[in-house]
């Protein structure tokens, strides 16, 4: 049996999969949406996801529509506790874009964090999506993007983590509920 989740290597599904997992094979997509847009493709197989959920691209794809809408395809065969990775908010104080890209997941964190510092106004940044956190971490270094919300562990892997451009303004912390449904 597959299992399927949210890729790259390194994502916080991908872990909770390997927490998870017994004998199925992993099976690493671009995008949630890719997988719940394609149900039917995967009958048989399984698909891990966060509660948090929710689509980058469609409004109606997140965990509490999916679950509610797509009950004739997906029973709940568990679920269970793990926290995410710890989360950074970065900003880079010599940006080039004034642009925030993050998971949509992490829309509410970002925007708090904009909220309290006087920066949800004209002269803040817009907030764009990537499908995944190892995405906007890559498209906020690439881009000179203004900030981000990333994993700790990942951005410290990288030489950018020893430039001091990038400031690390919060740590986060986040618990998570995770969902292993099958696949009808």
């Amino acid at each position: 049996m597959k299992l399927h989740t949210l890729g790259p290597v390194g994502t916080d599904s991908e872990r909770a999969a390997q927490h998870y997992m017994s004998t199925q094979k992993l099976i690493l997509h671009q995008s949630f949406e890719e997988i719940l847009t394609h149900l039917d493709d995967y009958r048989g197989d399984q698909v891990l996801m966060p509660v948090a959920f929710r689509s980058n691209i469609s409004p109606e794809l997140n965990w509490a529509d999916i679950n509610y809408l797509e009950w004739a395809k997906l029973d709940i065969v568990t679920t269970f506790v793990l926290p995410l990775m710890p989360l950074i908010l970065i900003e880079n104080e010599t940006y080039q874009r004034n642009i925030a890209v993050i998971h949509a997941a992490t829309e509410g964190l970002m925007k708090r964090y904009l909220r309290a510092n006087d920066l949800d106004n004209a002269w803040g940044p817009s907030v764009i999506f990537a499908p995944s956190k190892p995405v906007a971490m890559a498209d906020f270094i690439h881009d000179q993007n203004r900030f981000t919300i990333i994993s700790e562990d990942q951005f410290l892997k990288t030489t950018e983590s020893k430039d001091p451009k990038y400031q690390v303004q919060q740590q986060l912390k986040p618990q998570m509920i995770w969902v292993v449904y099958q696949i009808k």
